[in-house]
């Protein structure tokens, strides 16, 4: 008999579902292979979720896993220790950009000298060492975040929480509509709203990828809507959530004609221009610069050509070309964006999504450092194209996590060769093929 017939076995597999989140909120990340264990039974368990549930029912399976988290600390990621340092300068009316945690541990009075500590002490040295490298919709984010309760961490995480998970239902309802239009199945968003990736990262530990869909999905419905001045302010707010959205924004630019591009563009550009200037006017660009470029210099996590190429400057070279890639890398991912962009015109969204998929793709192919909440857009953007190698990687992105059961933080190599060559064999068989490997994709 038909498995979509029996609801309570969907109600069974929803349970063991809950069940897997609620154990995976009590593993900490040092405990890899429980780690794994859930985490790969959570990706299990929602596939066979999202074949046999209609869209209302992932819908509401999708709410209800997120509201788990809501009293948790993030237990994954230490950075929501930053977000609420950042917060609460703004609530103090100092500019997260001009100064870093070290420096203000000096100061005897600044907020709550227990949470003070807590929050420095969380954060770990090397982010305390730095200035903030959160652009302003993240900062305003923080700022409303502690504003419910400045002296209380609990309060603030729950805060931002419900305000992650409410853009997260805003990107459910626009990326449905936007399938419904382009005349693709609206089931899809299951694969983004129920993925394991998107809950733990984003709802478990914080990351503001969903703010910035939200806004970017916001953007894209109303161009496709035509009222592209309001889209080009909603991509000026997707650029301030994170900025990855510079590298696939200009992929629009032979879509439509060059005039219509150059408006939007600089309308864009003056709304990024204008929600930076209050935190730049006086101090901070610099300093904002400077940690933005240090990341890409300094630092190394999940890489996988770009391993390969420090491998090769090792033999050739003998030391580590970090340095050396990072101030060569820019100019090709310019190179990159300018093929998707401009050598052939997208004459369907389809052919639009699917050149910003492989072109961010690609930068995250070349980067030193890919956490796995960064392949969180390329999930949303997988679902209006061909592929389904993202929503792949977002399974095996987890494996990374190996890395933190090392008292060294020594990478695990061939669990990094294993996730990239995967992904890369999913990627190759589905542009040979032109369909995608997953079924009911």
């Amino acid at each position: 008999m038909n498995f979509q017939n029996f609801a309570w076995r969907r109600l069974a597999l929803f349970f063991l579902l809950v069940l897997c989140y609620v154990l995976l909120m009590h593993t900490a990340r040092e405990e890899s292979n429980q780690l794994l264990l859930l985490y790969f039974s959570a990706c299990g368990l929602s596939y066979f979720l999202i074949q046999h549930s209609s869209l209302q029912q992932i819908l509401y399976q999708g709410i209800l896993v997120r509201f788990l988290f809501i009293g948790v600390l993030p237990w994954l990621s230490q950075d929501f220790y930053r977000f609420v340092w950042d917060g609460l300068l703004l609530y103090n009316q100092l500019n997260p950009y001009t100064y870093t945690p070290d420096q203000l541990m000096q100061l005897e009075q600044l907020f709550n000298p227990t949470l003070k500590s807590t929050l420095w002490e969380g954060m770990g040295t090397l982010s305390a060492g730095h200035f903030s490298n959160y652009p302003p919709i993240n900062q305003l984010g923080f700022l409303f975040a502690v504003a419910w309760s400045p002296g209380h961490l609990l309060s603030s995480v729950i805060a931002m929480r419900l305000l992650l998970i409410t853009a997260d239902v805003g990107v459910f309802f626009l990326g449905k509509n936007l399938l419904a239009q382009f005349q693709l199945p609206e089931k899809r968003m299951g694969w983004y709203f129920l993925n394991p990736l998107v809950l733990v990262e984003l709802t478990g530990n914080l990351h503001w990828e969903g703010v910035l869909l939200f806004f970017f999905a916001l953007g894209c419905w109303w161009y496709f809507n035509q009222k592209k001045m309001f889209a080009a302010v909603a991509f000026a707010l997707s650029v301030a959530t994170k900025l990855i959205p510079l590298l696939i924004l200009p992929v629009f630019a032979r879509f439509h004609p060059l005039k219509k591009s150059i408006r939007m563009g600089l309308l864009g550009g003056s709304a990024v221009a204008l929600l930076f200037l209050p935190f730049f006017w006086s101090l901070g660009f610099e300093n904002y610069l400077a940690t933005i470029q240090l990341w890409f210099k300094n630092f190394e996590f999940n890489g996988s050509l770009y391993y390969i190429v420090r491998w090769i400057g090792y033999q050739i070279k003998g030391y580590n070309i970090i340095r050396q890639w990072g101030a060569f890398s820019p100019y090709l991912v310019l190179l990159i964006v300018g093929y998707f962009s401009f050598w052939r015109k997208k004459t369907q969204p389809k052919e639009l999504f699917s050149a910003m998929l492989l072109l961010l793709s690609c930068y995250y192919f070349m980067a030193s450092i890919v956490h796995p909440w960064y392949v969180v857009p390329l999930v949303f953007l997988s679902l209006f194209s061909s592929y389904s190698y993202a929503v792949v990687w977002s399974g095996l992105v987890f494996l990374s996590y190996v890395t933190y059961a090392d008292p060294n933080f020594q990478e695990n190599f061939v669990l990094v060769g294993l996730e990239y060559c995967v992904v890369w064999a999913v990627l190759f068989y589905e542009l040979k093929k032109k369909q995608p490997l997953l079924q009911h994709f």
